[in-house]
This record gives structure tokens, sequence and C-alpha cells, in this order.
């Protein structure tokens, strides 16, 4: 329960607005908080079944796109020769769960639920922002396991191919004394461990290819939400800002004050 606290913007703004509430600075930014409120949904005038079809055709047509770069993956991208086993593979993998990540938006499919995220305008725009943020957690959760996915993978792959390189040099990092050692290989040995450096040296790419494409996927979620963010938080964030001008300039002006004080 603490962890869903901390994470959940709008418990704590909500929390937040509670301790303020009796700044008077900050009550002109939660009157101004509704008063936008309520011309955008003077503008909006939500039509629900409209709502409703609108967002899921949307999170259609993000699928769609899914599953068509992973099949642009697939097919040798921007004349990148992939290492087609690994990359069938891989592929198969992340549109089996771009599927579980259909499903599990469509748990959320309910009327009741886009009501309740639409009436919350009632509670500012901030309010509204918030219970978004919230909601694009749990509707982005799989993008960001598809980027931990990919980097694991690409991470592994590099740690094993620099302790190869080591190892094929006849060196090998010494945990104990925090330095490198020599140590003396025989012939199957490395054999063994130039064969795994080569196959892993040209897998590489593959699965490089793949961290890109889903780091990027996760950076363009992350700039959304962050925008949804600003908007959650847009009063405490303006009232700081206004403490901040005042406190630096009023010390200006009350120093200026002082010094002609002295002068005269």
């Amino acid at each position: 329960m603490e962890k869903i606290t901390k994470n959940s913007v709008l418990i704590r703004t909500t929390e937040a607005k509670k301790q303020m509430i009796r700044s008077f600075p900050f009550i002109r930014l939660l009157v101004l908080d509704f008063a936008l409120s309520i011309y955008l949904w003077y503008k909006w005038k939500p039509d629900w079944d409209y709502t409703v079809d609108t967002f899921w055709k949307q999170t259609g047509h993000v699928a769609d796109n899914l599953n068509g770069t992973i099949t642009w993956l697939r097919s040798n991208p921007a004349g990148l020769k992939l290492n087609t086993p690994v990359n069938d593979t891989l592929a198969w993998f992340f549109t089996y769960h771009i599927y579980l990540w259909t499903t599990f938006i469509g748990f959320l499919r309910s009327d009741a639920f886009f009501r309740f995220i639409t009436y919350s305008l009632i509670g500012g725009v901030s309010t509204f922002s918030s219970i978004v943020y919230d909601f694009s957690q749990i509707f982005f959760l799989h993008f960001n396991c598809f980027d931990a996915y990919a980097t694991k993978l690409c991470y592994l792959c590099y740690y094993t191919l620099t302790v190869l390189w080591s190892l094929v040099r006849g060196k090998k990092w010494n945990p104990l004394r925090e330095r490198m050692d020599t140590v003396i290989l025989d012939t199957r040995q490395q054999f063994l461990a130039t064969s795994l450096f080569v196959i892993l040296l040209f897998i590489l790419p593959t699965i490089f290819v793949y961290f890109v494409v889903f780091r990027s996927l996760r950076l363009a979620v992350s700039a959304l939400q962050t925008v949804i963010y600003f908007f959650a938080t847009w009063p405490f964030q303006l009232f700081a800002l206004e403490k901040y001008f005042k406190q630096k300039y009023g010390k200006q002006k009350t120093s200026e004050g002082n010094d002609a004080a002295s002068t005269e």
C-alpha cells in the first residue's frame, strides 16, 4: 500500500493540496485550476460512446503499428543483415507480449471507468491529469517491460563479450584483488572461448536493433507522460516559482532600501 501511495500522482497531489490549502496564493491557483476544468468541459462536452470507441480504435492502431514494426524488423530493415534465427526468436517473443498487452488492456474496457476519468474534471485540471497519468502508468506498463527485456538482453550480451574478449587475450578479472590476472588456457578452452566470442559478436547487432527500437518507444512514452505530469502538478510548480521570485527580488528590494537608508 505504501508503494502505491508513493507512485500514485493522484494521492500525492491530493495530500499536497490538503497541506497547502491554507495559503491564499495557492487558493488562487486552485480557483484558476477549477476555471480551466470548467472551460475544458464546456469545449469538450464528452460523448461517452464516441470517446470509448475512439480510444479503443487508437489502441488497436498502436497494437497494429507495433506488430508492423516487428514484421519490419524481421525483413532485414535498412539493409541490415540481421541474424535470422535470433531475429525470428525475438520477433516471436515480442509479438506474443504485444498480444498479452492487448489482452491486459481489454480488461480495462469499461464505460464506467471512462466516466470516472472524465468526471474527475470536477476536481480541476490537475486532478484530471493526475488520474490520466496514473492510468497511463497501467496502460503503458508492458512498454516498460519491452524496454527492460531488450536492455537486459543487450547488457548481458555486451558483458559476456567483454569477459570473453579478456579471456581470448589470456586475461581474467580477479574480484578479490580487483585487477586483471593472466590465465593460461589449453587448446580446447581457447577454441571454446573464441567460438563463443565470435557467435555473440554476430548476434549483438540483432539484439542492439531491438534495444534501440524499444528504447525509442519508451522515450516517446516518457515524453508523453512528462507532459501529462506537468499538467497534473502545474499549481505546485507555479506556486513554487512565484515563491522563489518573491524571495529573490524581495531580498534585493530590502537590501536596496537598507543601503539607501544607511547613505542618508
